[in-house]
Parts: structure tokens; sequence; C-alpha cells
């Protein structure tokens, strides 16, 4: 779970824990992350219908990941990229939290207020993978380095929660057209060009969605 992992700790703050991103934005973008990743490992395609583009699983057989297991049994042979996402949105952000605890990366900070039990916090145990994807990122929309497939589908979920600003210190407005040009791009070939579109577009619509919610 590459590009999920690597999303989960660039959204939550380091030193706090704390969502960088709202909570109606963070649980979609990790969702498409997963999505995206059954597309780069060929476990997954998109298919063009008369009325939508279809998500099509090829791939059930297990992956050895619990994250990319629960998306491979729960979604249907044919769906779509933001009926995916919606599915699984609920489902994803707790076992890729548990195991970057697992592995060392964040601990878990349980909190609660007046004996109710509040969304944890999970600030930075090792910064090294946080570091390292911070630096691709850089490269990619600062540097200017042509992407790996896995870099542009970061980049397309990092842009559709409106994050590259609060994420690399760099003039905002040139941070959007790059990782605008990088999300619409052929880094990988068509079919997950088109994914990472189709992705892109259904986490930035629930993400638009969630900001009017909190503003309302």
């Amino acid at each position: 779970m590459r590009t999920a992992e690597d999303l989960a700790l660039l959204l939550h703050d380091p030193a706090t824990g704390a969502p960088l991103v709202d909570s109606t934005s963070l649980p979609r973008a990790l969702a498409g992350a997963v999505v995206l990743q059954l597309v780069i490992d060929g476990r997954a395609h998109l298919a063009e219908g008369r009325w939508r583009t279809g998500l099509v699983v090829d791939d059930r057989t297990p992956s050895g990941d619990h994250v990319l297991d629960i998306a491979l049994d729960r979604l249907p042979a044919d769906t779509s990229p933001k009926s995916a996402i919606e599915k699984l949105h609920g489902r994803v952000r707790d076992p890729l939290m548990a195991g970057l605890v697992h592995d060392g990366a964040v601990t878990l900070q349980e909190r609660s207020f007046l004996g109710m039990p509040r969304s944890p916090r999970y600030p930075a145990a090792d910064t090294t993978r946080r570091d390292a994807a911070l630096g691709r990122l850089w490269a990619v929309l600062v540097d200017g380095v042509a992407p790996s497939p896995d870099d542009a589908a970061l980049v397309a979920l990092v842009r559709a929660v409106k994050a590259e600003h609060k994420l690399l210190d760099a003039p905002r407005r040139e941070l959007r057209a790059r990782s605008k040009e990088v999300a619409e791009g052929e880094w990988a070939g068509e079919a997950v060009r088109r994914a990472v579109a189709d992705v892109h577009a259904a986490v930035a619509a629930a993400a638009s969605a969630g900001a009017v919610a909190a503003t309302s």
C-alpha cells in the first residue's frame, strides 16, 4: 500500500498527529489511494461504459496486504471509481494507521472529552518515510522531475484535497499549476492516467462538499 501509506503520513501533522485536511476529505483521499493502487498494480482497470467509466476488478487473489485485501473483498466486479471510494472510505483509514503504528512510523494517541472517545491522533514516531515522501513531492512539484506512477498518484491525491501548500514551502499558485500538470499528464500510460483523473475528480468533489459542510 505504498501510495495510501505515504498519503496517510503526509496528511497527518507529524508533531501533533492531527489531520491536515477535514474529516470528509481524508478518508476519501485514502480510499482513492487504495483504488489507484489496484490499477497501478494491475489488479483492476477502467472500462468505458455508455453512461460512466467503470472500475473492473480483474485479480482478487490475496495480496498479502490487509488494506488492499479489504478492497478486493468488498468491491463488486464492476463499479466506478467514485462508487468504489464511497464504499471503501469508512474502512481503510483505521487499518492503514494501525499498520503504520505497527511499523513504528507513528504512535497512537487515544483521546476523550468528558468521558466520550474522540478521534485519535497519530504523531510521528519516525519521520524517515514521511520525509522521503515529502522529498518526492518536492522533486516533482518544485524541481520538475518526471514522476513515477506512484508519485503521479500521490500528487493527484494531494491536489484533490488542496494540500500542496500545507506540505511544501513554495508559492501556492505554482504548486497548484504543477500539480495540475502532473495529475493530467500521461506519466504511466493512458490506463493509469484515466484512473488518476477519475479518482482525483471523485476525491476533489468529496473534499469540496466537506468544505461547504464545515462552513455552513
